[in-house]
C-alpha cells in the first residue's frame, strides 16, 4: 500500500522532538507493516494556523489519489481544528484513502476502525452544522435590527406590468429583456409575474393584442413592420414588381411575394 507520512512539531514539542524524529518513527511503523512510503511531508511551525506547505503537499497527493493511506502520529498534528479535521476526513473518505493516527488508535485499514471513523465524521459534521446555525440565530437575537443576506430588490409592479403588457404604445418585452431592464434575474422576474398574475393584475390578452399589433412575437432581429393588404394592392397596381413594392412598403420581398400569392394577386 502506498502511504504518505505527515509530521508537525507543536508548541509542546519544541526543544524535545523534531520532525525528523517524528518521521523516523512513522517510517518504522510503515516498514513494519510492509507499506511503501511514497511521500513524506512535515511542517515545523508550532501554531496550527498559518501557512503549512507540508500539509498542502499532502492534500494535493490525496486529491490526486497518489497515495492510498495517510500515517500521522496523532490527529492534532494533522488538523487545525475540529471542522478542519472533519473536512479532511471527508476528503480522505471520498478518495477511499485510509487514515492511521497512532496515538489516537485510529486505523481505517481495519473494517471496524473504518466504520467507527465514518460514524465520527457524520456526528462531527452534524455537530458543526448545528453549532453554526445556533451561532447565527444568537447573532440575530442579539442584533434584531440588522439586515441579513442580500437586500431585496425594489420592484415597481406598475413598471413591470407596463413593459410586460406593452402599455402606452410600448412593445411588450420578453422575459429576458424585462429582467435586464429591471436589473433582476429571469427567475426573480418570473416569480413576480406569477405573484401578480395570481392576484389578477396581469392582463395577458392585452399583451397578446399588443404583440399582434406589432407583427406578433419575434425572436430577435429588427422589428416586423405591419403589412396592410390595401396598401399592398395599391402599390402592386401602380408598379407590379415585387422588388418595387417591397422597397415602397419597407418590408422584405419574400413577405410581399407570399402575401400577394395569398390574396390572389400573384401566381
Amino acid at each position: 500500500m502506498r502511504v504518505a507520512l505527515y509530521a508537525r512539531t507543536t508548541a509542546a514539542d519544541q526543544g524535545r522532538v523534531t520532525v525528523d524524529t517524528l518521521l523516523a518513527g512513522l517510517a518504522a511503523h510503515a516498514a513494519a507493516r510492509g507499506w511503501d512510503i511514497v511521500l513524506q511531508c512535515a511542517d515545523t511551525g508550532p501554531w496550527p494556523e498559518g501557512k503549512r506547505e507540508g500539509l498542502s503537499r499532502l492534500t494535493e497527493a490525496v486529491r490526486s489519489k497518489a497515495v492510498q493511506a495517510v500515517l500521522v502520529r496523532n490527529l492534532g498534528h494533522l488538523a487545525r481544528s475540529l471542522r478542519h479535521l472533519t473536512d479532511l476526513g471527508r476528503l480522505l473518505a471520498a478518495g477511499d484513502i485510509a487514515l492511521i493516527a497512532l496515538d489516537d488508535h485510529i486505523d481505517t485499514t481495519d473494517p471496524g476502525g473504518a466504520l467507527r471513523w465514518r460514524e465520527w465524521l457524520d456526528i462531527s459534521a452534524r455537530l458543526t452544522t448545528h453549532h453554526r446555525a445556533e451561532t447565527a440565530k444568537l447573532a440575530r437575537l442579539r442584533h434584531p435590527g440588522d439586515t441579513w443576506g442580500r437586500p431585496a430588490a425594489v420592484i415597481n409592479p406598475q413598471e413591470l406590468l407596463a413593459w410586460w403588457e406593452g402599455r402606452g404604445g410600448r412593445r411588450p418585452l420578453s422575459l429576458r429583456a424585462l429582467a435586464a431592464r429591471l436589473g433582476l434575474s429571469e427567475a426573480t422576474t418570473r416569480k413576480h409575474l406569477q405573484t401578480l398574475r395570481a392576484a389578477g393584475k396581469v392582463d395577458d390578452p392585452a399583451r397578446l393584442r399588443a404583440l399582434a399589433s406589432r407583427g406578433g412575437t419575434r425572436r430577435g432581429g429588427r422589428p416586423t413592420n405591419p403589412l396592410d393588404d390595401n396598401d399592398l394592392a395599391a402599390a402592386w397596381s401602380q408598379t407590379p414588381s415585387v422588388t418595387a413594392v417591397a422597397r415602397r412598403l419597407k418590408v422584405s420581398r419574400s413577405r410581399v411575394r407570399v402575401r400577394l400569392q395569398q390574396i390572389g394577386l400573384l401566381d
